[in-house]
């Protein structure tokens, strides 16, 4: 039994054999383990009863998965090690040297992905199937100092005597360098063209400081004896500060720069109970026994309540979400654990996939889309509702070479060492110039070999946009406060623009009349106009003129999606949603428009008179086309013209004429129009202008660009921020394609793509939209593998007694934890000072020959795998011996001497039962 802090208490029961058979958690949920004769584990219950069972060949390798009533996934080897693996009709196969490295991988379509490497097992090439070659090199101490990428860059690297990497040249030949102190810590980066991030420590390696590229310092201060930040001190002056419980060390409140606060309270098993936000509002949630949501409650400052119910399978998928007016949602999966269907009475959605699990074919009310891949997984091939066909096509190294329009050339691309440097649109032809850091510097587009414009752009240190001169609209300057946001935009042919910020990093118009006040984030007073709010902090009324008399006002269903608008002239404006969220259509004087989505970016728009599709740049949501008209033989493509964020500045035909062209004020509304001839509704990233309301649509909510905020809070809450009605930090340099996180303009923003959020957060395990490519999908499967081992790893210590690989040397530890054990005795994991219990050494200080860490979990697991492997093939004796894993491992330090180094054996301690003990690199 382990005994809680806060009270709470686990129960582990163990058979005869001292293998974990039950679990209790905190929470009372119970977890179930049964194993064979041998000690394999073949059946694994969890708290709802769902089963997974394991089967194993009479060498004890696994041979089938049985996740419940998913379909099974079945492994046949070779030599110790995985030659087939089947699913369903999908077979992957894999051959290995004998050294047991992958050497070739042949996917379900027989695509082929071929691996080599050196005499000391460090990988050097990978070819892939469109016979591109991404290929590694090393040095003698197992460094890798250059990467030739299938696109022809090169990245290339250089360490010091310690092994710390100090310099970084990248594809363009820029160099970023990097400066260490005497305990391995990170102090100060200097980035191509001089300036520099300069970063301080205390004692215990947390940074207490750090100093941008302007000089602007950030100081961090933490909670005694935690090493948890209580106080983050900004380069303004304000702070922001953190409390955590004493028992678990969990974040329990925010205190933002302008005193108020953020609370958050949890269940005994860690799982957020309620959070209430900054301006009061109160939301609680309760799950189910495997820790899915099973019920989100959100309190009305009024005393309502808006109650959601989730119902899950066996897997934890959701099949059922119960809203709060009743209606129903419903989810359906094939057995490999697709998505197949949504289906909310109104909207229905529906998905088909090839053997790799990639979407072909998605239905969406009436209109479909259909989807085709090349070789390498990327999207070729793409049928629109109105039957246009597209053809992507990408030169090796994945980046876009062409695009094609039912059969005729729509765009070209080209690129050099990763980095777009023309784009040929008609009769235009765009040239790209990028400065050291890889932003964009100019863009010069001509025609015929005549010029036609240019937009030129300069960067403070911090890379904040200062300038920017337009050779058709004039010269643009910005200025920005110490904490980069924007305080003032001069426009040579528009009116000028100021800013303030509040503590807590409000928008103030200082160029406008009157006051601006905020209360809890919420914008209740600007000059004239006043805010109303609901019961759930969404803007519900907004009244104006003379004697309040002017009144827009706003209504939202119970998942707080804009429902409808009413005008002060009375016109109104309604509009629908499918179960994901998107807007599927709007209502604007009986005239209703139906919208259709390529996962979250808005592809296709249609009503009675008038047809029109949206293409894009793969895997962003910067425009590439408008395609005007429906089918074939009506549409007129246009061509965009973005600037450095991807907002689009020009659309132009493929003779060249601009027929869409418009000046923007900072926060992206717009001041003029030169051109009108077209009309084009897509304004920042991922946001779709409402003439009906001078609103822009914004995917997850409604972002209004007069004042630079969202009509309704975050629906992610913290994860999005500390302030859920701010746009992004400053509009410059940052967008927010789906309305719920910020991001780095330009190219920065994917799809499918968020930064993992810093705060806790509810997952309400709703079902991800099924995405189109598995880009950068190689580290997205190199990160769920180390997960996976670190995982199982974690399981196999906890069920061993006096098990402490992990613990002592696994990848988690840090290199500066080794260095304090081999001096100190101090465990890295639990902080313990050890001493012998025992003999003639009892009580001194049990400090190791030496002490080493693995640098992947995988290669730590792997290690003890080929240990177990040669227990049972030859005898324990044997399986003790150092191994040569043929690369670098781990690194650590020695005793006496303290030096340090890297170590390419292995060494694993099983007991008689041949129960790893300890797995360490041999030093």
């Amino acid at each position: 039994v382990v005994h809680n802090a806060d009270g709470s208490q686990e129960v582990y029961v163990h058979d005869d054999r001292a293998r974990l058979v039950q679990r209790i958690d905190p929470d009372g949920a119970q977890h179930f383990k049964s194993y064979d004769d041998k000690g394999r584990l073949t059946v694994e219950q969890d708290p709802l009863g769902a089963v997974t069972a394991y089967q194993y060949d009479d060498a004890g390798r696994l041979v089938a998965l049985f996740p419940g009533d998913d379909e099974p996934t079945s492994y046949e080897h070779d030599n110790g090690f995985v030659r087939v693996v089947r699913r369903g009709e999908a077979v992957w196969k894999y051959e290995r040297n004998d050294q047991g490295d992958l050497t070739r991988r042949t996917d379900p379509d027989g695509e082929v992905t071929d691996y080599s490497y050196n005499k000391y097992g460090q990988l050097t090439g990978v070819w892939y199937p469109d016979h591109s070659c991404h290929r590694l090199v090393w040095n003698e101490r197992g460094q890798l100092i250059e990467e030739q990428l299938p696109n022809g860059g090169a990245k290339r690297y250089r360490y010091d005597d310690l092994g710390r990497q100090i310099a970084r040249e990248d594809e363009q030949g820029a160099l970023t360098q990097y400066q260490w102190n005497s305990v391995g810590r990170l102090i100060r980066i200097v980035l191509p063209g001089g300036a520099t991030r300069e970063y301080s420590y205390n004692p215990y390696g947390k940074i207490t400081a750090e100093r941008d590229e302007l000089g602007h310092v950030t100081r961090y201060e933490y909670a005694d004896g935690l090493h948890l930040i209580s106080r983050r001190i900004n380069a303004d002056g304000s702070q922001v500060k953190y409390r955590y419980d004493n028992a678990r060390l969990l974040l329990t409140e925010i205190e933002n720069e302008i005193g108020e606060t953020y609370r958050l309270d949890y269940h005994t098993n860690g799982l957020i109970q309620q959070e209430i936000g900054f301006d009061g509002q109160r939301t609680s949630y309760t799950y189910d026994l495997n820790g899915n949501l099973q019920e989100k409650t959100e309190h009305g400052d009024n005393g309502s309540q808006l109650i959601t119910r989730y119902e899950r399978d066996h897997a934890g998928r959701l099949v059922r979400k119960t809203l709060p007016d009743g209606n129903r949602v419903d989810y359906a999966y094939d057995r490999q654990g697709n998505l197949l269907s949504v289906d909310d009475g109104h909207w229905a959605l529906a998905y088909e996939y090839d053997p790799q699990n990639r979407l072909t074919v998605e239905h969406q009310g009436w209109g479909t889309l259909r989807y085709g891949y090349d070789a390498c997984g990327q999207l070729q091939h793409l049928r629109l509702p109105d039957n246009n066909r597209l053809v992507f096509s990408h030169a090796k190294g994945g980046h876009l070479a062409t695009v094609e329009l039912n059969g005729a050339l729509l765009t070209s691309h080209l690129f050099k060492a990763g980095q777009e440097h023309q784009r040929q649109q008609g009769q235009l032809l765009s040239h790209y110039h990028y400065d050291d850091q890889h932003r964009l510097h100019a863009h010069t587009v001509t025609q015929q070999e005549n010029y036609f414009y240019q937009r030129h752009y300069d960067y403070d240190k911090s890379g904040n946009l200062t300038r920017l001169n337009d050779t058709r609209k004039g010269e643009h300057h910005y200025r920005y406060d110490p904490l980069g946001r924007l305080t003032r935009a001069d426009h040579s042919q528009d009116l000028q623009e100021r800013f303030g910020h509040n503590p807590a990093g409000n928008l103030l118009m200082h160029d406008r009349p009157g006051p601006d006040i905020v209360a809890g984030n919420r914008l209740m007073i600007q000059g004239d106009r006043h805010y109303d709010y609901d019961a759930f902090g969404n803007l519900i009324r907004e009244r104006r003129g003379k004697g309040h008399q002017l009144v827009t006002e706003y209504r939202y269903d119970c998942q707080h999606r804009l429902i409808g608008i009413t005008q002060p002239n009375g016109q109104t404006a309604s509009y629908r949603y499918d179960p994901f969220g998107r807007r599927i259509s709007k209502t604007v004087n009986d005239i209703t428009t139906e919208f259709f989505w390529q996962g979250d970016k808005l592809i296709a728009e249609h009503h009675a008179d008038r047809h029109r599709s949206f293409i894009y740049e793969p895997d962003s949501f910067r425009p590439l086309a408008l395609l005007e008209g429906f089918g074939p033989d009506e549409t007129q493509p246009y061509h965009y013209q973005l600037d450095h964020l991807g907002t689009p500045q020009e659309l132009t035909t493929p003779d060249g004429e601009i027929v869409w062209s418009a000046h923007y004020r900072a926060y992206g509304q717009i001041s003029r129009l030169d051109v009108g001839k077209v009309d084009n509704p897509l304004r920042f990233q991922g946001q779709y202008f409402d003439p009906e309301s001078g609103l822009h649509y914004n995917r997850h909510r409604y972002y209004n660009p007069d004042i630079g905020r969202y009509l309704t809070p975050d629906p992610v809450k913290l994860a999005g921020g500390i302030n859920t009605y701010q746009y992004v930090p400053n509009p410059t340099g940052w967008v927010d394609p789906l309305g719920l996180n910020s991001c780095p303009g330009g190219d920065g923003c994917k799809p499918g793509k968020t930064a993992p959020p810093t705060t806790p957060s509810v997952d309400h395990g709703e079902p991800a939209l099924p995405q189109l490519t598995r880009a950068e999908r190689q580290t997205r499967i190199d990160e769920l593998a180390e997960a996976n081992a670190y995982r199982r790893l974690e399981e196999i210590e906890q069920v061993i007694p006096r098990a402490h690989f992990l613990e002592k040397h696994g990848a988690q530890t840090t290199r500066q934890s080794q260095l304090e054990r081999v001096q100190t005795a101090k465990n890295p994991t639990t902080g313990e000072i050890e001493r012998y219990v025992g003999g003639r050494r009892a009580g001194q200080l049990k400090i190791p020959s030496a002490a080493t860490r693995y640098l992947s979990h995988r290669d730590q697991l792997n290690a003890i795998y080929r240990a177990k492997l040669i227990f049972r093939r030859i005898n324990l004796e044997t399986s003790r011996e150092p191994m040569d894993m043929g690369k670098i491992i781990g690194e650590g330090y020695k005793k006496d001497t303290l030096e340090y180094g890297k170590q390419r054996k292995a060494i694993v301690i099983l007991d008689t039962d041949g129960n790893p003990i300890t797995a360490y690199t041999e030093f």
